[in-house]
C-alpha cells in the first residue's frame, strides 16, 4: 500500500430506493435538453425507461432517445450518438443502463464537444489525445456490477485498430472528464434481475473491490471501501441470485457496486480485468463471466506476494486464523467457492476451429488493449506469464 497518496470522489452520488422519480429534476440541473441513451433489448426494462421519459417530460426537459446500445458496445456508435446529440442541442447526457449504455453516454458526451472518434482518445492508441471537455452526464445503473456511474474510465470495442485487424481490441477511453457528474443509484431498479446475470455482475463488482485491494496503487481510504464492498458481496451474493425480487438484497449489492467502483477508480484493477478484455474481444465472454473465470487465477497467481492483503481481507469475509499461511490459503478457497456456488463457470469453452496458438494470441491482445493493469498487479506479469494464465482457463 503507498505511503502517499490521493484521494478523489467528484460525482455526486445520489443513493437510495425510488431514485428514478428525481431523474428529471437531476437532470434539469443541467439543462432543458437531455438525450436519454439506453440499451436496443430493453426486455424486463421497459417500464424503468418508460418511467425515466416520463421523469424527464415532467421537468420540462426535451427527450432525445438513443436507445441502440448492445453489450460490449462498438466504438461507432458513440460517434452516431455524438451526431444525434448536436443536432439535437443536447445539453446533457443520461446513460440508463448496465456498464454498456452508462459508458456509451460517456463516449456520446465526450465526442459531442471533442469531436473526432473514441480511438482518438482510447490509451490503447499510441497517439492518444486526452479528453478534456464532455457534456454533463448523469448515470443511472440497472445493474450491480460496474461502477462505472462514479469511475472515468469507458471501455468500447475497437475495430480495425492496433497491430492486427484480425481481432478487435476492447479498450477504455478515460479521464477526469467523462465522471458522471451526478450518479443516481437507485437499488429498486435491479429488483428482479435475471439470476446469471446477478452472479456475473456481482462477480465484476468482487473483481473491482479485489483487485483495488492488491493493487500496487491500493491506498486505506480504497482499501477500505473496497473491504466493505467484499463483506457484503460474500454475505448477500448467493442469497440474491436465489432470492432476485429482495429488495433488502438488491440494495446491499446496488451499495457494494458503488463502493467497488470508488475503490478501484482510485487505486485501479489489475490482471483479471486486462484478461477479461481480451476474452470478451476474440471469443465474445461476457464481461462478468470473464472476470469470475480470472479471478480465482489471479488470487493464486499473486499469493506469494499479496499473503497480508489476503490475510486483511479474509476478516471481511469472515475468516479468521491465526495462521497467515491457512488464512490466506481459506480466503481463496472461499472466493474460488462462493464464484461456483452462485453458477459461474472456471473455463473458458474453446470454440471449434480456434488456432493452436490461442492462448498466446489472447495475451497479446490483452497486453496491447489493457496494459495498465497489469504494471499495477502486484506480482509482475510477462507475456509468457500471462499466456500460461490464459493457457490455465482454456
Amino acid at each position: 500500500m503507498q505511503k502517499r497518496w490521493q484521494f478523489h470522489v467528484p460525482t455526486q452520488v445520489r443513493f437510495g430506493r425510488g431514485g428514478l422519480k428525481r431523474l428529471g429534476e437531476t437532470a434539469k440541473e443541467f439543462g432543458t435538453s437531455a438525450m436519454l441513451v439506453g440499451y436496443r433489448d430493453q426486455t424486463g426494462l421497459e417500464k424503468t425507461y418508460d418511467r425515466a421519459t416520463r421523469s424527464l417530460a415532467d421537468a420540462g426537459v426535451a427527450v432525445t432517445e438513443f436507445l441502440e446500445i448492445p453489450p460490449d458496445p462498438e466504438a461507432e456508435l458513440a460517434v452516431e450518438g455524438a451526431r444525434r446529440a448536436s443536432e439535437a442541442g443536447v445539453d446533457v447526457v443520461v446513460g440508463l443502463g448496465g456498464g454498456s449504455p452508462i459508458d456509451a453516454a460517456k463516449g456520446i458526451a465526450a465526442l459531442v464537444k471533442m469531436g473526432g472518434n473514441l480511438w482518438d482518445y482510447a490509451g490503447a492508441n499510441e497517439q492518444f489525445r486526452p479528453i478534456t471537455d464532455s457534456l454533463p452526464l448523469v448515470a443511472v445503473p440497472t445493474t450491480s456490477g460496474t461502477g462505472t456511474e462514479v469511475t472515468a474510465v469507458a471501455v468500447f470495442n475497437h475495430s480495425g485498430v492496433g497491430s492486427t485487424a484480425e481481432y478487435p481490441l476492447k479498450a477504455s477511453i478515460a479521464g477526469p472528464a467523462v465522471l458522471p457528474n451526478v450518479a443516481l443509484v437507485d437499488p429498486e431498479l435491479t429488483v428482479g434481475s435475471p439470476p446469471g446475470l446477478t452472479a456475473a455482475c456481482g462477480a465484476d463488482a468482487l473483481g473491482h473491490a479485489l483487485e483495488a485491494c492488491m493493487s500496487r496503487q491500493a491506498n486505506p481510504l480504497s482499501t477500505a471501501l473496497a473491504g466493505r464492498a467484499i463483506s457484503l458481496i460474500v454475505k448477500h451474493l448467493p442469497a440474491t441470485v436465489e432470492n432476485p425480487d429482495d429488495p433488502d438484497l438488491r440494495e446491499s449489492l446496488a451499495l457494494a457496486s458503488t463502493l467497488a467502483g470508488v475503490a478501484f477508480a482510485n487505486s485501479s484493477v489489475t490482471t483479471p480485468h486486462t484478461m477479461a478484455h481480451a476474452l470478451g474481444a476474440l471469443l465474445h465472454v461476457p464481461h462478468g463471466q470473464a472476470v469470475a473465470i480470472a479471478t480465482p487465477l489471479n488470487l493464486r497467481f499473486n499469493a506469494e506476494v499479496c499473503r497480508d492483503v489476503y490475510c486483511h481481507i479474509a476478516h471481511y469475509c469472515g475468516i479468521i486464523d491465526k495462521d497467515p499461511e491457512q488464512q490466506a490459503a481459506r480466503f481463496i478457497d472461499r472466493i474460488t467457492e462462493l464464484l461456483r456456488e452462485v453458477g459461474l463457470p472456471d473455463r473458458v469453452e474453446v470454440p471449434a476451429g480456434a488456432p493452436a496458438d490461442l492462448a498466446s494470441r489472447l495475451a497479446a491482445n490483452a497486453m496491447e488493449s489493457t496494459l495498465k493493469p497489469l504494471l499495477w498487479n502486484p506480482r509482475e506479469v510477462t507475456k509468457d506469464q500471462l499466456t500460461r494464465l490464459f493457457e490455465e482457463i482454456l
